[in-house]
């Protein structure tokens, strides 16, 4: 079915757990993104319990987005002409807005109108202050130090406060990075309805109770944590500590809107069967079977190798109502454990970036002819690139469109031949130790100042490889302090 102007249609939203509405404004014709036409969307300011029908249509206003910093405007989108299965034709209305749209994206998973509708929820006096604060100049104090009114994020490191209580001058703050415990932090969170972001780390608890409060990112310590409460509204936990967890998490519709991270290891939750993602980082060795077992409903897992060994990948298969799969920097299994679409009939987000060259070759084949998918299948690695290449920080400039391939190679050996130069060094020191590892950082330093294409990202690659072989080193006989000053001194990325 495709979108014409002033259609309307309705659509559940799993977010609210309601059915929302939208229209059609007007149908766009190609561009430089796209030569098929776009449908413009416009949101409804409407929820409903059940579907929108045909009676309602006269009673329907637009939807203006204002929730948090954004400012008040119309929530428009382009998107493809071709209408999902999921939206029903409810019928007609003249088009509310020909306004010009430059966003794009697909048919909304309703994301945006649940934060709005949320935002609405909240009292309008609290949202006009909310509003003010953002454009004060004002000043106010927080533990003694000057804070803008207008601040968004408190860190208790440089902002050190006793009491959260203090915290209610910033009228605006939604995001807080504890670093300790405060005794009155969940009077404080559970009174605000915008701190929606917490890291909470070295809290020293046994068991953590957040419910009643609006968090929905959550950092957390989990050392010694046993059992956890969170708010209906947590939408991601992060663990903030490697290795698996021993906590109880209750979470709403048994983490029917939760998605876990963890590093390195993780030990299943059965008392999340519901579970809706899973993201895993800094992974060495990963065993995928079983998982679903505790898991069966979920919706989204994303990998990430260190790199690692993804073992028992076929299992993936069993996740049935899984939509998002990605991988990167995994390897350990083949051509024979990429999914097929009959196993996997829910899946529309699968990319995989470095991994086996004939498992990426078959995911490509059996996924290519699947209409809406995004495919993206990227870097496949052949057996004598991983023998090279599993120690080297700098891999994944290795089939990088903006990276030359001699440029990726000369880092990798710069890389290796400077790591063998400081160590042996440490391990063999001589009189004048300090300074050839001086003019070993030296080579490495301008062999990367020579390369024009480096910016933020690539900028701390090269130093966090450094870091990794200083950090590497045995002993204490090179002072590591000053080789960072050396280069940090002679760089000019």
């Amino acid at each position: 079915m495709k979108a014409k102007a002033g259609d309307v249609y309705t659509v559940y939203n799993k977010y609210l757990e309601r059915y929302t509405a939208c229209q059609v404004a007007y149908i766009a014709p190609p561009d430089t993104v796209s030569k098929e036409s776009w449908a413009v969307v416009l949101s409804l300011d409407w929820v409903g319990d059940v579907p929108l029908t045909a009676e309602e249509l006269p009673l329907l206003h637009p939807l203006y987005k204002d929730f948090m910093y954004w400012s008040r405007e119309l929530h428009l989108l382009r998107v493809p002409i071709e209408v999902p299965s999921q939206y029903t034709l409810v019928g007609t209305l003249p088009p509310f807005t020909d306004q010009p749209c430059r966003s794009y994206g697909g048919w909304s998973d309703g994301y945006d109108v649940y934060l709005q509708i949320r935002w609405q929820a909240i009292p309008e006096e609290r949202r006009r202050a909310f509003k003010e604060a953002m454009d004060s100049d004002e000043q106010t104090e927080i533990g003694g130090i000057p804070v803008k009114v207008s601040s968004h994020r408190v860190t208790d490191q440089y902002e050190p406060f006793d009491s959260a209580l203090e915290l209610k001058a910033l009228p605006c703050l939604s995001t807080l990075i504890c670093e300790q415990w405060h005794p009155d932090l969940l009077e404080f969170l559970r009174e605000n309805p915008f701190v929606d972001e917490l890291t909470l780390l070295n809290h020293g608890h046994r068991t953590l109770d957040l419910q009643g409060t609006s968090i929905r990112k959550l950092m957390l310590d989990m050392t010694g944590l046993q059992e956890l409460w969170l708010c209906e509204d947590t939408e991601l936990l992060l663990f903030q500590n490697e290795g698996p967890d021993d906590c109880i998490i209750h979470a709403y519709g048994d983490g029917s809107r939760l998605t876990l991270q963890f590093i390195g290891e993780y030990r299943p939750h059965p008392e999340l069967p519901n579970l809706s993602g899973i993201h895993g980082i800094q992974l060495k060795d990963f065993d995928l079977s079983g998982m679903s077992s505790f898991h069966s409903h979920l919706k989204e897992l994303r990998l990430w190798g260190a790199p690692g060994n993804l073992r028992n990948f076929s299992a993936v298969s069993q996740f049935r109502e899984l939509t998002n799969l990605s991988t990167f920097d995994l390897f350990g299994f083949g051509a024979a454990d990429i999914p097929t679409q009959e196993q996997m009939p829910a899946l529309k987000w699968f990319w995989m970036t470095s991994l086996p060259e004939d498992a990426a070759k078959v995911a490509k084949q059996l996924w290519k002819s699947k209409p809406g998918m995004d495919l993206r299948i990227t870097k496949p690695r052949k057996p004598e690139w991983l023998a090279q290449n599993l120690d080297n920080p700098f891999r994944g400039w290795d089939g990088a469109e903006h990276i030359p391939a001699a440029a990726a190679k000369k880092a990798a050996n710069q890389y290796r031949k400077t790591r063998s130069q400081l160590m042996k060094l440490a391990a063999e020191p001589g009189e004048d130790s300090q300074t050839q590892a001086l003019e070993a950082v030296e080579a490495y330093t301008q062999t990367f100042n020579k390369m024009g294409f480096i910016e933020t990202e690539e900028r701390d690659e090269i130093y966090m490889a450094l870091r990794g072989i200083l950090d590497a080193l045995p002993g204490d006989t090179l002072q590591k302090d000053a080789l960072i000053e050396k280069f940090e001194e002679l760089r000019d990325f």
